[in-house]
C-alpha cells in the first residue's frame, strides 16, 4: 500500500474517531453548560436570600422601635393621669406628642421594608423555581452523557486502536504534517480534489474550494508523496472514482 493509500486509510479512520469523540463532547459539554447555568442561578438565588434576610431584619428592627415607642406612650398616658401639675402635665403630653410622629415614621419605614421583602420573597420564589429547573435539564443531560458513554465507548476504544494501527503504517514525515493540519484546522487535514473541468485540466479543493494547479494533480497521479492544497495546506487525495476515470491504480 503506497503512502497515499495509508494516508487515506488513517483519514478514513479518524473522521470516525472525531465522529465518535464529538458525540460524547457535545453531551459532555451541555452537562457543563448546565452545571455553570446552575452555579449562577444558586449566587443569584444565595444573594436574593441574603437580601431578603436582611431587610427582615431591618423591618423586625423598625417594628421593634414602633412597639418600643408605643410602650413608652401608654406609659406616658398613664403618666398623665397622675401628673399633679399643669408643667408636668405638659412635659409628659409634649414628650407623647413627639413620640408619635417618630413612631409613625418608624412604622412607615418598617412597611417599606416589609413590602420590599414581600418583592424579595417573590423574586426568591420564582428564582427558586427556576433553579429547580434548571436541576432537572442537567439531569436529562447526565442522563444523555451517560447512554452516549455506554453506546459508543466501546466502539471508540476499537477504532481508537486501529487508528493507531493505521498511524503506524505512515512515514513518520507524513504523520508530523498530519496531525500538524489536524492541529491547526481542528478538523479534516485532507481534502480530495475535486473535478470541474477534465477538458481545461480544472480541479478544486475539496476542503477550501479553491482551485488547484493541474501540476500538484499530476503529482498525485504520478508520485507517491505528500501534496497539499497551495491554498489551505490541506493534504490532498483522489478519491477512487476520479482514480478510475483517470486511469490512476492505488499503489499496493
Amino acid at each position: 500500500m503506497g503512502l497515499h493509500d495509508t494516508l487515506h486509510a488513517l483519514f478514513l479512520v479518524d473522521q470516525q474517531v472525531r465522529g465518535l469523540q464529538s458525540r460524547l463532547d457535545s453531551a459532555a459539554q451541555l452537562v457543563r453548560t448546565q452545571n455553570a447555568k446552575i452555579d449562577q442561578r444558586t449566587r443569584q438565588r444565595d444573594e436574593i436570600a441574603d437580601r431578603l434576610k436582611h431587610t427582615q431584619a431591618t423591618a423586625a428592627n423598625f417594628e421593634n422601635e414602633a412597639n418600643a415607642a408605643e410602650e413608652r406612650i401608654e406609659k406616658l398616658r398613664q403618666q398623665m393621669n397622675t401628673a399633679t401639675t399643669n408643667k408636668e402635665y405638659s412635659a409628659f403630653l409634649l414628650e407623647m406628642n413627639t413620640l408619635k410622629v417618630e413612631k409613625g415614621k418608624v412604622e412607615e419605614q418598617a412597611l417599606e421594608e416589609l413590602t420590599r421583602a414581600d418583592a424579595l420573597k417573590a423574586d426568591l420564589d420564582e428564582h427558586e423555581a427556576k433553579l429547580t429547573e434548571q436541576q432537572r435539564i442537567r439531569e436529562r443531560a447526565e442522563t444523555e452523557l451517560a447512554e452516549r458513554k455506554a453506546d459508543v465507548s466501546g466502539r471508540l476504544e476499537e477504532l481508537k486502536a486501529e487508528r493507531a494501527e493505521a498511524a503506524e503504517k505512515v512515514p513518520s514525515n507524513a504523520l508530523a504534517v498530519f496531525d500538524r493540519l489536524l492541529n491547526m484546522f481542528d478538523d479534516d487535514p485532507m481534502a480530495p480534489v475535486i473535478e470541474t473541468d477534465r477538458r481545461r485540466l480544472e480541479y478544486n479543493c475539496g476542503g477550501c474550494y479553491m482551485q488547484i494547479p493541474i501540476e500538484r494533480v499530476n503529482q498525485l497521479a504520478t508520485q507517491d508523496e505528500v501534496v497539499q492544497c497551495p491554498s489551505c495546506q490541506r493534504m490532498l487525495y483522489l478519491e477512487a472514482e476520479l482514480r478510475e476515470s483517470m486511469g490512476i491504480k492505488s499503489n499496493s
